[in-house]
C-alpha cells in the first residue's frame, strides 16, 4: 500500500543545490489529501501517534519525524530507531537520505520525503513559501528548455482540481462570462460542500505552487487583493487548460448541486 503527501526535499545544508531564498517563509505539506501550513517557529511531528497520524502500522514508530525550523531553515528530524528517510527534490533529480537520529535542511521549492514502515511504503510531500529558483545555476539551458514549455502547468491533486472546478465553473459553461466577478471563497466553498476553512487552506495551497511555478499575481490575502487573485487564478487555469468544461461533472459527482 502506497500512501501519498506533499513535502519539501531535505537535503544536507552544505550540499550543492538551487539556491532557497526564503529562510522564514512557510512551509506547506500534504498527506493523503490533509494539508497542514506550517509558519516560522512552529514544528510539526509524525508518525503512528503523532500531530500528524500517518499509518496505524505497528512496525511504525509513535513519533517517527518532525519537520521544524532551524537556523532560518526548515528542516526534517528522523527521531526513529530503525526507519530512514529519502527526500527527493521534485523538480530536480537529486535526493538525500536522512538516518535514524540526524536531520537534514530543506532547501528546494518542493519535494517528496518517502519511507518505509514493515511492508509498506509511505511518502510526504511539500513546498516552501517564495522559493525562486537560481537561474544562474539552472544555467542557460535550463532556462529556455524543458521550464519554458512546462510554464504554468503544474499537477493537481484531486482537491485542487476540484476547487478549481468551482472557481471556474461559470466561465466554462459560459466563455462570454469573463468580466464577471470571481465567486466568494465562501460560495465555492458551498459549491463543494466544504467548509470555508478547508477552501481558504486549499486555495492558499494552490496558489502558493502556482507561484512557485513562476505565475504572478498568485499572492493576496484580504478584500481587493483577495478577489485580484481569484480573478488571475481564473484567467490562468483557462488560458493553459489546467481544468476543462468535460471535468464539471466531477463536482456534482462528489456533492449534487442544490
Amino acid at each position: 500500500m502506497t500512501r501519498t503527501a506533499h513535502n519539501s526535499t531535505a537535503h544536507n545544508p552544505t550540499a550543492h543545490n538551487p539556491t532557497a531564498h526564503n529562510p522564514t517563509g512557510r512551509l506547506y505539506l500534504e498527506f493523503c489529501g490533509e494539508d497542514h501550513t506550517l509558519n516560522p517557529g512552529e514544528s510539526l511531528t509524525f508518525g503512528r501517534s503523532a500531530e500528524l497520524v500517518i499509518d496505524e502500522n505497528p512496525y511504525m514508530h509513535r513519533i517517527l519525524g518532525r519537520f521544524v525550523e532551524q537556523g532560518h531553515h526548515w528542516c526534517i528530524q528522523n527521531l526513529g530507531r530503525s526507519i530512514s528517510f529519502t527526500v527527493k527534490d521534485s523538480v530536480g533529480m537529486s535526493s538525500a537520505l536522512v538516518a535514524p537520529n540526524s536531520s537534514a535542511a530543506l532547501l528546494h521549492g518542493e519535494f517528496t520525503c518517502g519511507f518505509v514502515a514493515g511492508p509498506t511504503r509511505y511518502e510526504l510531500s511539500g513546498g516552501l513559501e517564495g522559493f525562486e529558483w537560481d537561474t544562474d545555476l539552472l544555467g542557460e539551458e535550463g532556462v529556455q528548455g524543458t521550464q519554458t514549455m512546462d510554464w504554468g502547468r503544474v499537477e493537481l491533486n484531486d482537491d485542487q482540481r476540484l476547487l478549481l472546478l468551482a472557481m471556474c465553473e461559470q466561465r466554462l459553461l459560459d466563455p462570454r462570462t469573463d468580466h464577471t466577478q470571481p465567486p466568494s471563497n465562501r460560495q465555492g466553498a458551498a459549491r463543494l460542500g466544504w467548509s470555508l476553512t478547508k477552501f481558504n487552506r486549499k486555495l492558499d495551497h494552490l496558489c502558493e505552487k502556482l507561484h512557485r511555478a513562476g505565475i504572478p499575481n498568485m499572492h493576496g490575502a484580504m478584500g481587493a487583493n483577495a478577489m485580484d487573485r481569484r480573478g488571475h487564478l481564473i484567467d490562468h487555469a483557462l488560458h493553459v487548460q489546467l481544468v476543462t468544461a468535460s471535468e464539471l461533472h466531477l463536482i456534482d459527482r462528489q456533492r449534487p448541486a442544490a
